[in-house]
C-alpha cells in the first residue's frame, strides 16, 4: 500500500467544480477492479512536453490515455498526434480498492502529475468489452473536451 498521497484520494462531485470523477465513473472502475479479482493492471499513455523538459523546469508526465493491455497502449501512443513537442510514454499501474474507492496500489513519482481522479475519468470512458480509451492530445480535461484533440484507434484493427 502506498504511503498517504493526496493524489490517491478520489474526489467525487459534479464535473467542472474541481472534481474529475463522478459517482458513475467510480462505479464503472470498481466494477472493472472487481471483475479482475481485486487488482486491475492498466497501461497509461503519458504525455511529456519536450519543450518544457528541455527549456523549462524539467520532465513531467500527464496521463492522456489508458489501455487494458500493453499492445493497445503502444498503439495508442503511436497515433500521429501532430504535436511538435510531444513525447509519449507507456507505463503499467495497478489499481485496487480501499474503502470501496479506486486507488493506485503503488506510489508514483511527483513528476507524474496526475491523480486517481484523472485515471478514473479516463478508465471509465472505456466501454464494457473495450480495451482502450481515446488519446487526449490537446489541452483540457479528458472527457470534457471532445473534438479534434481526441484520437481513437481504428475500429476492428487488432
Amino acid at each position: 500500500m502506498p504511503p498517504a498521497d493526496e493524489r490517491n484520494t478520489l474526489r467525487i462531485g459534479p464535473l467542472g467544480f474541481g472534481h474529475a470523477a463522478t459517482a458513475a465513473m467510480a462505479q464503472a472502475v470498481r466494477t472493472r477492479i472487481a471483475a479482475a479479482g481485486g487488482a486491475l493492471t492498466i497501461w497509461a499513455v503519458l504525455h511529456e512536453d519536450i519543450y518544457e523538459t528541455t527549456f523549462g523546469d524539467g520532465c513531467y508526465l500527464h496521463v492522456r490515455g489508458i489501455a487494458l493491455n500493453h499492445t493497445d497502449a503502444e498503439r495508442l501512443a503511436g497515433l500521429p498526434a501532430y504535436e511538435q513537442f510531444s513525447r509519449w510514454h507507456v507505463k503499467p499501474y495497478s489499481l485496487g480498492l480501499k474503502g470501496n474507492m479506486p486507488i493506485l496500489l503503488d506510489s508514483w513519482p511527483l513528476s507524474e502529475e496526475f491523480t486517481i481522479g484523472d485515471v478514473v475519468e479516463i478508465l471509465a470512458e472505456i466501454p464494457p468489452g473495450g480495451t482502450v480509451s481515446r488519446l487526449l492530445t490537446g489541452p483540457g480535461h479528458h472527457g470534457r473536451r471532445p473534438g479534434p484533440h481526441m484520437l481513437s484507434l481504428p475500429q476492428g484493427s487488432r
